[in-house]
């Protein structure tokens, strides 16, 4: 019986170091950063500025919000970081209790600055980054930078993103270092997951297909789509429908609906659509507790093209009826 004892731990004492030396040497998943120099031709740059602050709006995350003003647009300076979460931060679209972020996570610099930004970070760094969640230093970035969606971000626009960064002004902001709770400081080792190919770009002339990607790599999909709690999937049946639970100070807020439902879209023209976020053009003062977490103000910025076809691909989901999720 002795012997047996001994043969289990020992299996169990292997066990456990070839799960530790796998998770040591293999983990995160990655691939080396492309040695990739980006053009900063003129037309990279504007479209990359139109990308970082309109479509997928990098600034919002890493710039501090004015709450004061309607859809909290970013403050200068901007892309120098922003306020930490800690462990009595909820995390929108989860409740998890009174200790909600599992740990201390800043929002880092990503001006020019070399010290305490990204001036130093090569081109493909800075894509592996955006694109597939590694640091420069090899380690999994903790899945508040939603790489999941931006992985999606055609390599084309993934190019102008960079030229656009490199034209940011340098601001000496340092953030602290994240400090991540166990075990989510070994799960997030896990979420990263290497492109295996190019990314090409819907083409514009097909504006079901380019609507599709902008409402992806513009986070509408995840935001307006219920999740389960502590998953990045959206539950079955419910794309895009609505209902999803964020936090902002003390107030739920639930994201609408973009399906062409009678609870959603379903009487809503494009040009009322349109006018929806053009009506945003210049942010208006608004008390806290009255604000989104939606910057309205920037997708504002949208050309009426883009959000036209965004609305012409809402128009082809299939209508859910809205229901707001539990918290």
């Amino acid at each position: 019986m002795k012997k047996v004892f001994l043969g289990l731990v020992g299996v169990i004492a292997l066990v456990v170091g070839a799960g530790a030396l796998y998770y040591s040497l293999l983990l995160p998943k990655q691939h080396p950063p492309s040695d990739i120099r980006v053009e900063l031709t003129p037309e990279k740059i504007e479209r990359g500025r139109y990308l970082v602050i309109n479509v997928l709006q990098c600034v919002d995350c890493h710039s501090e919000r004015d709450w004061n003003l309607y859809g909290g647009p970013p403050m200068e300076p901007v892309g120098a970081g922003r306020e930490c979460f800690d462990r009595n931060t909820r995390v929108a679209g989860v409740n998890v209790g009174e200790e909600s972020f599992p740990g201390r996570m800043c929002m880092r610099n990503i001006t020019q600055d070399t010290e305490t930004g990204i001036g130093a970070w090569t081109d493909g760094e800075i894509i592996r980054a955006v694109r597939e969640g590694i640091g420069r230093e090899g380690q999994g970035l903790f899945p508040i930078m939603p790489y999941f969606i931006y992985r999606n971000v055609s390599d084309a626009d993934m190019e102008a993103v960079v030229a656009y960064l490199r034209t940011m002004e340098p601001v000496e902001s340092l953030r602290p270092e994240r400090e991540v709770d166990f075990p989510m400081s070994t799960l997030i080792q896990l979420f990263p997951e290497p492109l295996d190919g190019p990314v090409p770009m819907p083409a514009r002339d097909d504006p079901l297909a380019y609507g599709e990607y902008l409402s992806v790599v513009s986070r509408c999909q995840f935001c307006h789509t219920p999740r389960n709690p502590r998953s990045m999937e959206g539950k079955p049946g419910r794309k895009y429908a609505g209902g999803m639970p964020f936090f902002l100070g003390g107030n739920t807020l639930y994201s609408f609906n973009l399906t062409p439902h009678e609870s959603g879209l379903g009487s809503w023209t494009r040009e009322q659509f349109i006018q929806r976020f053009k009506m945003h053009s210049a942010p208006q003062p608004v008390r806290p507790e009255n604000n989104t977490l939606m910057n309205w103000n920037a997708f504002a910025g949208m050309t009426e093209d883009d959000l036209g076809m965004l609305y012409d691909y809402f128009m082809t989901l299939t209508p859910v009826p809205l229901e707001l999720e539990p918290i």
